[in-house]
């Protein structure tokens, strides 16, 4: 059932070919920066320090043994004779031309220093800004604080998971972070909304997912487009583009009206429930069908596919969130959906 989506558990067996014993091989313990995975592996080197074999550490809880194709495609950007192997300062010739110049780390950062000095000297410290993204932005932020400067931003944020981020933390008081922690390969109904599992290749979560089809779970799909992922759907909801908050406030409805939803927890946990129910009265499966052009009856079904499987159900919170412009609204409506039928997310 899993097959396409278990591709990536091959992939370390037959990406690189190996033409020494293993014996003969030093092995140095590395991690994968391509994604924000970061899946540990083992490099395998021979005595002239050739890469002969790069796979994924088992003891790592993403990598699990293997590496997504981009994991084990680092062997080509490493041997890539276009790879920067030295810093280049850009340099301005006698006929006006700019062109880049190689340059040794000492001389590099000594440019580099001289210059911020110059501007702190000429117009204020206080006068530079550093826009940053992924884990080696923060050696640099450290450099700017020492330096006694506090503008940095990571804009990617806002572009990317910072809807997801703020739903989240705004609903129940804790963001999601990355890798997010979505117990998948042990939920019976897994529900993505825009989500490309299968695609975009997140090592660990392509693993679970794939073993939660081998193992029988629900999905749900919520994509006009018939993605890997939705062609191993139970229900796949072929939404019209930008109508994802109506379908999300016609699922609040059929889990409270339906009384479907966890209600000693919600009475426990939840502030606020009645306003809700309130809120959701007239949001009905049938309205949604106006807007969404999803069959009432698959929206009603595969909300109940939802709560049936509560609490080894899940819906992924998503990566790159930014959409519509309603996005943190749409994220704080999946939290809500989640929490109204104790999902594990």
């Amino acid at each position: 059932a899993g097959s396409v989506l278990g591709s990536v558990q091959k992939v370390s067996e037959k990406a690189i070919s190996q033409d020494t014993p293993d014996s003969e091989l030093t092995r140095t313990p590395t991690y994968c920066e391509v994604c924000f995975w970061k899946c540990a592996a083992w490099v395998y080197k021979d005595k002239d320090g050739n890469i002969k074999k790069l796979i994924g550490n088992k003891e790592d809880q993403h990598a699990r043994g293997k590496l997504c194709p981009r994991g084990t495609g680092g062997l080509g950007m490493y041997e890539d004779e276009d790879r920067l192997k030295k810093p280049l300062i850009r340099r301005t010739g006698a006929d006006g031309k700019q062109f880049y110049e190689e340059a040794e780390w000492d001389v590099a950062l000594d440019f580099i220093a001289s210059k911020m000095n110059g501007i702190k000297k000429d117009y204020g410290k206080e006068n530079m800004a550093l826009f940053v993204h992924g884990a080696p932005a923060k050696h640099f932020e450290y450099l700017f604080k020492a330096f006694g400067n506090e503008n940095h931003a990571e804009p990617a944020y806002a572009q990317c998971a910072g809807p997801r981020e703020a739903g989240f933390f705004a609903t129940f008081g804790s963001g999601v972070g990355s890798p997010e922690p979505a117990d998948m390969q042990n939920s019976k109904c897994i529900v993505f909304i825009g989500n490309h599992i299968g695609e975009n290749m997140h090592n660990s979560f392509v693993q679970e997912v794939s073993t939660a089809i081998d193992n029988e779970a629900k999905i749900i799909v919520v994509d006009p487009r018939l993605s890997t992922v939705a062609s191993k759907a139970q229900h796949w909801l072929a939404i019209k583009p930008g109508t994802d908050m109506a379908l999300l406030l016609a699922w609040m409805h059929v889990l409270i009206y339906d009384n479907i939803y966890d209600k000693e927890y919600i009475d426990k946990y939840a502030y606020g429930f009645e306003e809700l129910k309130a809120h959701v009265a007239n949001y009905t499966p049938e309205w949604a069908a106006g807007i969404t052009t999803i069959n009432p009856e698959l929206i009603r079904k595969s909300a109940h596919t939802m709560a049936a499987a509560s609490p080894a159900s899940v819906i992924h919170p998503g990566r790159h969130t930014t959409w519509y412009g309603d996005d943190t609204q749409r994220e704080r409506a999946m939290a809500m959906i989640c929490r109204s039928y104790k999902c594990i997310n």
